[in-house]
This record gives C-alpha cells, structure tokens and sequence, in this order.
C-alpha cells in the first residue's frame, strides 16, 4: 500500500505516519508512506509515481488541499483514493470536500485508530470508483446488486422495486459506504436541489430504502443518522469499536410524512 502524507506540520505528519503503519499493519498490509510538507513536493512525485492513498491536510504553504485535490483529477490518469485531515469542522467545508473529489474527512485532533480504520475503508470504497467500475452494468455489495443501467435493484436475486430515487440513494450510500453524507449532498445528488427546510422527503426515502433493501443489522448493515448531519451507512464487519456520535435510523415516518 502507497501512501502520501501531505502535512506541513511535522509532529502531526508523524502521529499520522505512526497510525497509518499500525492500523494497516493490523490488517495484514504494509504500509510504504512518503511524506511531503508542500502541494509542489507532493506533485513532482505524484506525476511520476502512483499512490493508492492521500492524507491531505486543507492548508498547505503554497496552496490548498482543495486545490491539490482538483490537480490530481485533472493530471493523473490513477486518482488515489484521498482521505482530507482538517482542523475544518463546518458541513460547507465537508460538502465542498466530497464535491471535489475527497473520498472522506476527519477533523484534528484525530484517534488514531479512527484515522487508519477511515484510511482503509477509503481505500476499499474508492475501488467502485474506477472507470473500470463505473462502466459496469452490475455493481455488487454482498446480497444486494445493483443494475445501473436500468436502475434496477436485487436482494437475493430478486428484483426490489425502486423509484428512481430511491435507486439514487441507494447507490450514493452504497457506493461511498462507511461515508457520513449530508443532507444538502444527498438532496443534490438525489433530487438535483439544495435541501427544503422542514421537509421530510429524505427521511421518508431513506426508510423506505431501508426497508426494500434489508439493510439492517440482521443483515450485515447498519444504517443511522449523523445527527445534525445526515446519514452514514456501514456494513457491520467494518465498524470499529471508537465510540460514535451517530445515532440509529429512527422511528418509522407517519403516512402524513410520505413525500415522494
């Protein structure tokens, strides 16, 4: 595994390096790290070698991790899957993150094994990102496949049938599993508009989700709400024993709630 640190704190870069060697250890992976405390030291070796992970820190010296972010989509033909570590906290910050391409976050200070648990998932999940992936019909996440060319869903091989929202939602959850996704981002990926205060459209979507797809505990899944923030699902095996601020999905939403 190749990872690049991209932190000009040189204590933090370290703790990093630290949690990143154990953690993948842990799972049976060696971990080859490079550190770099600038945006130009980590571009004139990410031009000439390939990277499965960044840790990118959102301010640089010479520039911005958002910045480094839109650099690597536009100038390397293997884009790494990239984990941001920020002292940001405010969900514009978070959106505009996963928006540019950031397969997830977390805020300093970090736990360690948090970091590398983070890490590694942000690893297995970039793997569904690839245009090798992207390109097929048939996605597969354990019991569940899912047909993006017809937008069509199967739980067992059976076919589950979905509006074409919900098969949005399901994908977008699915697709960036382990992800906290807030609610103005799964609107706009969703239903292409930013997020009405009040509604429960989403809510009602994601039990209805829930529900069609089997994505509970007795399955393998774990589907709760971030509270404050919107919602994160997890397959069970991959859940960590840090404790978390994330709630279990709630009460089943009243037929008054049933927006479409």
């Amino acid at each position: 595994m190749r990872i690049a640190v991209v932190e000009d704190e040189k204590v933090v870069s370290e703790r990093i390096e630290k949690a990143l060697t154990d953690g993948f250890a842990e799972r049976g992976i060696e971990a080859n790290i490079f550190s770099f405390e600038t945006s130009k030291a980590f571009i004139h070796t990410a031009s000439r070698n390939t990277f499965d992970l960044v840790i990118l820190d959102w301010h640089l010296p010479d520039g911005t991790g958002i910045a480094l972010l839109n650099w690597m989509k536009t100038y390397l033909q293997i884009i790494p899957a990239v984990l941001m570590v920020t002292l940001r906290q405010e969900e514009s910050d978070i959106i505009q993150a996963l928006n540019a391409g950031a397969d997830d976050f977390i805020s300093k200070p970090f736990r360690p094994r948090e970091l590398a648990a983070r890490a590694y998932a942000s690893t297995r999940r970039h793997s569904l990102r690839t245009p090798s992936v992207a390109q097929q019909q048939t996605l597969e996440f354990g019991r569940i496949k899912l047909n993006t060319n017809r937008e069509t869903a199967y739980v067992d091989g059976e076919e589950v049938s979905l509006t074409r929202q919900e098969f949005r939602l399901a994908f977008l959850l699915l697709n960036q599993l382990g992800s906290p996704l807030s609610r103005s981002y799964l609107y706009e990926y969703v239903w292409g508009k930013s997020d009405p205060p009040g509604t429960r459209t989403l809510d009602v979507h994601i039990h209805r989700v829930r529900k069609k797809l089997s994505l509970t505990s007795e399955f393998g899944w774990n589907l709760v709400s971030v509270y404050g923030y919107g919602y994160r699902l997890q397959a069970l095996e991959e859940i960590t024993d840090e404790p978390s601020s994330d709630e279990p999905f709630g009460d089943k939403p009243s037929n008054d709630d049933e927006a479409t």
